[in-house]
């Protein structure tokens, strides 16, 4: 099997030429113009191995060592492996929605320990405008 067209897979194609020392081809099926290099990313296995590494048990950190790639490209192949395969769980029963605020439990907490209740409209008690009981 010899070269083939990378948009079209045909094995019709003449030499077009050299482009930073490589040799470029053009597709006689599609025209297109492409040099014979390797394909870019990691083969499959090795993000296989990753998964299932890290499903193992394994650290993001420690996996990515160990395959001599970055954190990152671990978390990215992980990603991508939960998206196609992993389905997320329906609810059970009765579903509660929660909503914090950071804020308001930080100026309720000063409000009481420094005993700020008389000041402004930022401290009004929840119930009233400005504030939402949750």
């Amino acid at each position: 099997m010899g070269l083939q067209c990378k948009r079209c897979g045909s094995e019709r194609q003449v030499k077009n030429g050299r482009m930073r020392g490589k040799q470029r081809y053009l597709c006689k099926d599609c025209g297109l113009n492409f040099t014979d290099t390797p394909a870019r990313g990691k083969p499959l296995a090795l993000k296989a191995a990753a998964v299932l590494l890290y499903v193992s048990g394994l650290s993001m950190n420690r996996t990515a060592k160990l395959l001599g790639v970055s954190t990152p490209t671990i978390q990215a192949w992980l990603e991508q492996f939960a998206q196609a395969y992993a389905q997320k769980p329906e609810p059970e029963g009765r579903a509660v929605v929660i909503e914090l605020d950071e804020m308001w439990h930080y100026l309720k907490k000063v409000r009481v320990a420094l005993d700020l209740e008389g000041l402004g409209s930022c401290f009004r008690p929840a119930g009233r405008l400005g504030m939402r009981r949750s």
